[in-house]
């Protein structure tokens, strides 16, 4: 314990039995975001009466808030203005043994005064709500700093914080993302800074290390798709899993631009820890945070979005291709790579020997947990081998026997439950390479996280001579969650008619049929 720890350890009772001042408070938090025993001293100080703990069990862990906002309600009320309640309060409570017995009498006071003045014992808003708020916003703008705990400049400094400022326009199929990585410099660690810039039928990404831009085509569906990307990248970083978000506790609380906002917080099981500061009233997300956990056991900032912004108009240049003054650009807008949808036009596989390619195109998921997955397997020397093991097969039906068959998925971190077995819906074709449209249905319930996890592709060889041959396993990640029969249209036969010749989707399949098609895979689990 360092002698600043003494200094706080007046205030860390005082904050027990919530009767901190809000400066001292933000102090405090700041100091116990970064001091383990502290953290500790405080969960000490809660355990030290059994007694009253067991009385206090059910108490919502919330209650600092409760008990800030009673004060605030209870000062309107007072009559003799020099009179302060919380001064007089904090002077009762500086013995330690009146703060242990008085502090029923002040949770009590407080949920009496919530109730009578606020009319409310809970928060005036829903955290599960942030999902929604964020997915109807028009627009979507969040500015911050990312940092990078885990490393130190060669002088042992720490790496200075990189900026971010993020935007998207899901309607207008618009956005401008930072993406920032670690690279080795002339002094050692560098900081790798890019933006992507999407708007129209090309986007530009600029390098600002190198002060270069490199533009590429996309078709319109690769436009929308790579917009929605970014907003679920986003999303990501402010909530984490949002399936999750219903196990968030309220560990503090802050004012933010004058606003009282409550603190909560979530833990994955990766390791990874959100916070999100929530105006007390109205549940307006005010700033955000991602933090990692060291090797000390210490938990540090890794991202902090200080700024988010819903539905406020872009500035005219935001989404501008123009690289900035004095970059150099490698092509032009004209004359940009094409991208092919799925994993940037990369095979996941490629066997110089064998010369298969196999991998992945693109994956959503559906309301019940199944997988709607286009993926690729072919001998780019012999392409009309593989038109002839795609006749005869069905919809609904076993995979097609290609040259490397992912027969089913499983979740790609722990459990190795529920499997998903693969069934056939349709096949594309383009430029002479054939895409596996296949549905796959678990045969339990799915973990919680598995979409944010992936899935691992489980394969198999189909020729005889290469039963041996091995190579690493391959993960999938659905888009987003396809939930009517207006999504399966746009985003599923999309990307069908995207990897077809003719642009179009096969006729055969509908939403419906699919949704069929899954509750007679489940029923046959179910016998």
């Amino acid at each position: 314990m360092s002698d600043k720890c003494h200094g706080f350890r007046s205030r860390i009772a005082d904050f027990v039995t919530g009767v901190l001042s809000e400066r001292d408070r933000q102090e405090l938090q700041e100091h116990l975001s970064i001091c383990v025993p502290c953290r500790d001293y405080i969960q000490a100080l809660k355990q030290e009466d059994a007694s009253l703990a067991e009385h206090f069990a059910g108490i919502d862990e919330d209650m600092a808030v409760r008990q800030e906002r009673a004060l605030q309600m209870i000062e309107c009320f007072r009559t003799n203005e020099k009179t302060n309640p919380a001064s007089i309060w904090r002077r009762i409570m500086k013995s330690r043994y009146s703060k242990l017995a008085t502090a029923a009498a002040i949770l009590v006071l407080a949920a009496v005064a919530l109730i009578v003045l606020d009319g409310s014992t809970s928060p005036a808003y829903a955290i599960t709500d942030l999902a929604r708020q964020f997915e109807q916003a028009r627009t979507v703008h969040v500015r911050g700093w990312h940092y990078f705990p885990e490393f130190t400049m060669p002088d042992g400094n720490a790496v200075p914080p990189s900026p971010i400022d993020n935007w998207t326009d899901v309607k207008n199929a618009r956005s401008r993302y930072t993406t920032t990585s670690l690279g080795s410099g002339a002094d050692g660690v560098k900081v790798v800074v890019c933006e992507i810039v999407r708007d129209g039928p090309s986007w530009v990404q600029i390098d600002h290390a190198r002060r270069s831009a490199t533009y590429f085509r996309v078709s319109e569906y690769q436009q929308k798709l790579g917009v929605r990307q970014t907003s679920k990248l986003i999303s990501g970083q402010l909530f984490g899993d949002i399936t999750q978000l219903s196990n968030s506790i309220v560990v503090g609380a802050e004012r933010i631009d004058g606003v009282a906002c409550d603190i909560w917080q979530s833990d994955d099981s990766h390791g990874g820890r959100w916070r999100q500061w929530l105006a007390a009233d109205t549940g307006r997300l005010a700033r955000a945070q991602i933090l990692r956990k060291m090797d000390s056991g210490e938990w540090k900032v890794a991202t902090d979005y200080s700024l988010i912004e819903y539905n406020v108009e872009p500035p005219e240049d935001t989404f501008s291709p123009e690289p900035p003054e004095g970059y150099t650009a490698d092509n032009s807008p004209q004359t940009g790579y094409s991208m092919d949808l799925g994993d940037g036009g990369f095979p996941g596989f490629q066997d110089e020997q064998w010369h298969y390619k196999c991998g992945p195109e693109v994956a959503f998921a559906l309301a019940d947990g199944s997988i709607v997955l286009g993926w690729r397997s072919f001998d780019p020397k012999d392409a009309e081998k593989q038109a002839l093991l795609l006749e005869g097969v069905t919809f609904g039906g076993p995979l097609p026997k290609l040259p490397i068959e992912f027969y089913a998925l499983k979740p790609a971190e722990g459990s190795s439950e529920p499997l998903y077995t693969g069934y056939h819906l349709a096949f594309t074709r383009e430029q002479g390479r054939f895409t596996e449209w296949s549905l796959y249905v678990p045969d339990g319930t799915p973990p919680a996280d598995v979409q944010e996890t992936g899935y691992e592709m489980l394969y198999r060889w189909n020729l005889e001579f290469a039963r041996n041959f091995v190579f690493e396993h391959m993960t999938v990640k659905p888009e987003f969650t396809i939930e009517t029969a207006e999504e399966f249209d746009e985003w599923v036969l999309g990307a069908m008619a995207e990897l077809s010749e003719d642009g179009k989707a096969p006729a055969d399949v509908t939403y419906q049929k699919v949704l069929d098609l899954v509750q007679q895979v489940r029923a046959s689990h179910a016998r």
